[in-house]
C-alpha cells in the first residue's frame, strides 16, 4: 500500500502520540504505586514510633517501680504515681499500635506482648504492695528478680518485621523509578529517531532544539559541565527533556563541587590518623592571627624520631609504620586541650602547636612525651642514642604579632631541633635568641 507523504506524517505523529500516551499511562500507574508504597512506609514508620514510645514508657515504669521501692515514705507516692502513669501510657500505646496494624500475624505479636505486659504490671503491683505491708527487703528482691524489658523480648520480631517491610517498600519504589526512567529514555529515543526520519517535514523549530540538546550532551560527555542551561519555551516533551538535562548537569556540578570541598577539607594523615601538614599550616595561621590581637604566646614542639631510617632498614617498613603510629598516638594523648594540635609534619617529624602556652608549659609537655616514649620501650638496635626508640625535640615560643610572620615559629623550633641533634639526640632544646639553649 502506497501512503502519501501527509499520511506518513500523520501515521508518524499517531505513533508518537500513542507512544507518549502509553508512557504517560505506565508512568502514572507506577507513580500511583509509588504513592501507595510511600503511604505504607509512613504507616510502618508510625508503628515503629509507637514501638519506641512503648519501649520508653515500659523502661520508665520499670525505673519508677525501682525508685518507689528505694524511696523514703514522704516521696514514695510520687514514684508510685509516675509508675501508674507510665503503665497507662503503655496500655494506650498498645491499643494505638493494634489499631495501626493491619496484618493478623503482627497483631498476634502485639497481643503476646500485651499478655506479657499485663502479667508484668500485675506482678509489679503485687511486689509494690509488699512495701506498703512493710516487707521492703522482700519487695526489692522480688522486683530485681522479676524486672525485665518487655519490649525488647516481645516486640523484637514485630520491630524487625516492620523494618523489613520498610526496606521492601523502598526497594520497590526504587525499582519503579528505574522502570520509569528506562521507559522514558526508550520512548524519547524512539521519538527522536522518528523525528529525524521526518525531519524534512518538521519545522526548524524542532530541529534547532534537537541540535542544542545534542551539542550540550556532547559537551558534557567530554567532561565540560559548564554548559549553559537549555531554555525552551512551551511544555512539550523536548522541554521536559531539556529540564531533566539541566537538572542532571546541575547535580553533576554539585557532586563534583562537593568532592572538591571534601578533598580540600581532608586534613588527616593517612598513616597515623592525626592532623597532617596542611592542617598544621592552616591551624598555625589561624591561631597566630587570633593570638596577635591579644599579644599572647604561641609555642611549638618539633619532634624527630632519632635514627628512623636505620630503624626502617633494620626492622622493615611495616615496623616503621607501626612505630610512626605509636609515636603519633602518644603525641595525640598529650595534645588533648582545645587549642593544642598534634600533627605529622613530614616523614618521621612531628609537631605540636600549643596556643596561648608558655615555654615552660611546652617543656613540661615535651618531658612528659619523652617519659611516655621510654615507657613504651620500642626496641631500636640501630640507634646510637639508646637501645629504644627516642626523639629529639626542639621548642620555640613566640609572642604573636601582626608584624612577624607565623613561619618564624617553625624556623626557631627547627634551629632548636638541630641543636638537640647536634648535642647527641634524645634531648630537648629550647630556642632563646640569639642562640638556642640546650636542656637535657
Amino acid at each position: 500500500m502506497i501512503f502519501s507523504l501527509r499520511k506518513k506524517l500523520y501515521i508518524s505523529f499517531m505513533i508518537i502520540i500513542v507512544l507518549f500516551i502509553i508512557t504517560a499511562a505506565f508512568s502514572f500507574l507506577l507513580s500511583r504505586k509509588t504513592v501507595h508504597l510511600m503511604n505504607d512506609i509512613l504507616l510502618s514508620e508510625k508503628r515503629l514510633e509507637v514501638v519506641q514510645r512503648l519501649n520508653l514508657f515500659a523502661r520508665t515504669a520499670n525505673d519508677n517501680g525501682a525508685h518507689y521501692l528505694l524511696a523514703p515514705l514522704y516521696i514514695e507516692d510520687d514514684f508510685k504515681s509516675r509508675f501508674d502513669s507510665s503503665v497507662n501510657y503503655v496500655n494506650e500505646g498498645i491499643a494505638e499500635l493494634f489499631d495501626l496494624t493491619p496484618h493478623s500475624e503482627d497483631q498476634r505479636l502485639i497481643l503476646q506482648f500485651k499478655d506479657k505486659w499485663t502479667a508484668y504490671t500485675h506482678d509489679s503491683e503485687a511486689i509494690l504492695s509488699l512495701k506498703k505491708e512493710g516487707n521492703v527487703t522482700q519487695a526489692q528482691e522480688d522486683f530485681t528478680k522479676d524486672s525485665f524489658d518487655p519490649i525488647a523480648f516481645s516486640l523484637h520480631s514485630f520491630y524487625m518485621s516492620e523494618q523489613a517491610q520498610i526496606n521492601g517498600f523502598k526497594q520497590r519504589i526504587e525499582d519503579s523509578s528505574r522502570t520509569i526512567r528506562v521507559v522514558n529514555v526508550a520512548s524519547a529515543s524512539f521519538a527522536i529517531l522518528l523525528s529525524i526520519f521526518i525531519a524534512v517535514i518538521l519545522s526548524n523549530y524542532l530541529l534547532r532544539r534537537i541540535r542544542l540538546l545534542k551539542t550540550s550532551a556532547q559537551t558534557v560527555a567530554k567532561g565540560d559541565l559548564q554548559v549553559p542551561d537549555l531554555r525552551f519555551s512551551g511544555a512539550d516533551e523536548l522541554t521536559e527533556l531539556a529540564n531533566a538535562f539541566n537538572a542532571m548537569t546541575y547535580s553533576l556540578r554539585t557532586m563534583l563541587d562537593s568532592n572538591h570541598v571534601l578533598m580540600q577539607l581532608s586534613t588527616r594523615d593517612g598513616l597515623t590518623g592525626i592532623a597532617n601538614r596542611r592542617c598544621y599550616d592552616e591551624t598555625l595561621e589561624r591561631e597566630w592571627k587570633q593570638l596577635a590581637a591579644s599579644a599572647k604566646p604561641l609555642s611549638l614542639i618539633l619532634l624527630d624520631i632519632d635514627y628512623f631510617k636505620p630503624f626502617n632498614d633494620w626492622y622493615g617498613h611495616q615496623a616503621g609504620d607501626k612505630c610512626l603510629q605509636q609515636v603519633a598516638n602518644l603525641l595525640q594523648e598529650h595534645a588533648t586541650e582545645p587549642h593544642q594540635l598534634a600533627s605529622r609534619y613530614g616523614g618521621e617529624e612531628f609537631a605540636i602547636l600549643l596556643s596561648g602556652q608558655s615555654t615552660e608549659q611546652a617543656v613540661h609537655i615535651a618531658e612528659s612525651i619523652q617519659q611516655a616514649l621510654r615507657s613504651l620501650s620500642i626496641p631500636h638496635m640501630r640507634s646510637e642514642a639508646s637501645d629504644y626508640v627516642t626523639v629529639s625535640i626542639g621548642i620555640s615560643s613566640v609572642i604573636a604579632t601582626d608584624e612577624a610572620p607565623a613561619s618564624e615559629l617553625m624556623h626557631q623550633a627547627d634551629q632548636a631541633l638541630y641543636l638537640s641533634k647536634r648535642n647527641g639526640r634524645n634531648r630537648i632544646a629550647v630556642y632563646h635568641p640569639p642562640e638556642g639553649h640546650l636542656r637535657d
